[in-house]
Formats: structure tokens, C-alpha cells, sequence
């Protein structure tokens, strides 16, 4: 069943969701990196992050769920080949050189923005549900 573009299992896990958007970011990323290839790495991150940084629905993932991870680690090693770093870089070192936050982080901000705008939604419905929620 999808909700919002989230993919949930009979059983309520959203790991099925989560795979989709690690093959699409990977998929993202080869596109970038194969049309733009030439460019100068600063063009090919910026490109990397209007093209591949939308992650539509996370915002609905459950983050104790082991394949957030997977699509983190996606993220960086596409990072890593924009920049030209070797697999072994240090993945702490990344997001000094991006200036930019690491994915999880970029996640769960994303999550607090989502959940405060449901905090002062007027539906009353939805303002219920997200209170009794948290």
C-alpha cells in the first residue's frame, strides 16, 4: 500500500519504501556523474543535490529501521565519487568538505520541520493524531 508516496507492508514496515529510495538515489547519482563527468566537482555536487537530494516521504520512515543506513551510505559513496575520494575517505570528513550536514542529520531535520508543521496544523484531525503520536 502507498500513503503519501510511502510504501508500507502488511505488517507496517517501511523497509520496502526505504530500498526504493536507495535504488532511486543510486540511480540518481550514476545519472549525474555519467552526463556531468566532466565538470568541475564543485558543479557536479551542486548538480548531485538538486537532482538526487529530494528523498520524498523520509520524512514518514521509521529511523530505528537498519535500511536508513543503507541510503546514508548511498549518499556518501556519491559524495565521495563527485569529490574524487577514495572508498576508504573518512565519512566524517565529508560533510566539512560538502558544508553541508550529513544525510541522517539532514533526515531527522527534516522530520523535526515536518512534525513542528504538523504541531500548528489547523486540521484538527491531523493536530490529534501528531500530539498523541509524540
Amino acid at each position: 500500500m502507498s500513503h503519501l508516496g510511502l510504501i508500507i507492508s502488511h505488517d507496517m514496515d517501511d523497509r520496502y519504501d526505504i530500498m526504493r529510495c536507495h535504488d532511486s538515489l543510486v540511480r540518481q547519482i550514476n545519472n549525474v556523474l555519467c552526463f556531468f563527468g566532466k565538470l568541475d566537482s564543485v558543479t557536479k555536487f551542486r548538480l548531485l543535490i538538486s537532482y538526487c537530494f529530494s528523498l520524498y516521504g523520509s520524512v514518514l520512515w521509521n529511523f530505528c529501521n537498519g535500511y536508513v543506513e543503507s541510503v546514508c551510505r548511498a549518499w556518501r559513496v556519491g559524495v565521495r565519487r563527485v569529490w574524487g575520494l577514495p572508498s576508504n575517505a573518512h565519512s566524517a570528513l565529508l560533510p566539512l568538505l560538502c558544508c553541508r550536514l550529513p544525510l541522517y542529520d539532514e533526515l531527522m531535520k527534516r522530520l523535526l520541520t515536518f512534525t513542528q508543521k504538523c504541531f500548528i496544523c489547523d486540521n484538527q484531525l491531523l493536530n490529534f493524531m501528531v500530539r498523541y503520536a509524540v
